[in-house]
């Protein structure tokens, strides 16, 4: 067992943040914890890491307390501040931070994996936003640890580093490394993620793999072309959204089935083109959140 918390509660002052979490992790898991800002999702993370102690419950990882001093190998934290030592080039905090490690990286392979082998000799105070954050991505993995915790990886990369930076992932999966990170692009937490937990008032909405969520939560995009205007589709039970532009025209429904039944009589004749979607995991989690207006999707506040 990579982890095991047992009724963790976190509580600052009169605020409780999480309340009797339960978790488990397996090695090899990779785990998309989502949630609104504030939810608890870095509170959850620096628990697990031993910077926080529980209100109450039990915390458990690598079958020691989460302090225990021989953890400092063989895990890697990647979190929201980004280090930098200012006179120091970008090789040389590499090759300094690896000597704390018994089997380090090579400071080059840690370069190719953040994308800044042409940034070697660049002062680390002189890298941008996206390159600092790639820099604090080679930090968390001088040690090759078998367990990750990555907390908002990808804010401030442009497109390329991005996908740069899931392809680096993707690896680590193939691996076999156990990865816990959180993202508010959730479409690459879909594509990643073995496994999703949803966090929301203190504690997991949910907890499985990203295809039973989608059963669960049956939402889905249906499109199609229109010879004429259809907006009495909004008054069908199973219409949760209607869209129409230039004749095409976009539902998000609950149940595709039931409404594709109803409008096949149509199919060929007045309604063309049409495509269906299953739910995305970031239309199930506008779902399960509701009107919680802090939530970030997509990137966008």
């Amino acid at each position: 067992m990579m982890i095991e918390m047992q009724q963790v509660t976190m509580q600052f002052g009169s605020k409780v943040v999480l309340k009797k979490v339960s978790l488990k992790v397996q090695p090899g898991e990779i785990i998309g914890l989502v949630g609104a800002n504030g939810a608890g999702k870095t509170t959850l993370i620096n628990l697990i890491l031993g910077r926080l102690q529980p209100t109450s419950g039990q915390i458990s990882v690598l079958q020691a307390a989460p302090s225990e001093k021989r953890h400092f190998n063989r895990i890697g934290a990647m979190l929201q501040d980004d280090s930098r030592i200012a006179r120091l080039k970008v090789s040389e905090e590499l090759t300094m931070v690896g000597q704390y490690y018994q089997q380090p990286l090579p400071v080059a392979t840690l370069l190719k994996m953040a994308d800044l082998t042409e940034q070697a000799n660049q002062m680390v105070n002189q890298l941008s936003g996206g390159q600092l954050r790639r820099m604090t991505f080679a930090l968390a993995m001088a040690g090759d640890p078998d367990l990750i915790f990555l907390d908002e990886p990808t804010v401030g990369m442009d497109v390329t580093s991005r996908q740069h930076f899931w392809q680096q992932i993707d690896q680590l999966k193939q691996a076999g490394k156990t990865i816990i990170l959180t993202s508010h692009y959730l479409e690459e937490i879909e594509k990643v993620a073995t496994r999703i937990l949803i966090l929301k008032d203190g504690q997991f909405q949910y907890d499985g793999d990203f295809q039973t969520l989608q059963q669960q939560y049956r939402s889905s995009q249906i499109q199609f072309k229109a010879d004429q205007s259809m907006a009495n589709l909004q008054d069908w039970p199973e219409v949760l959204a209607y869209q129409e532009h230039a004749h095409r025209i976009s539902l998000q429904v609950t149940n595709s089935d039931v409404v594709l039944a109803r409008l096949s009589p149509q199919i060929g004749q007045t309604i063309h083109q049409v495509q269906v979607q299953a739910g995305s995991l970031t239309d199930i989690y506008n779902e399960i959140m509701g009107a919680d207006t802090d939530a970030i999707i997509n990137g966008s506040k």
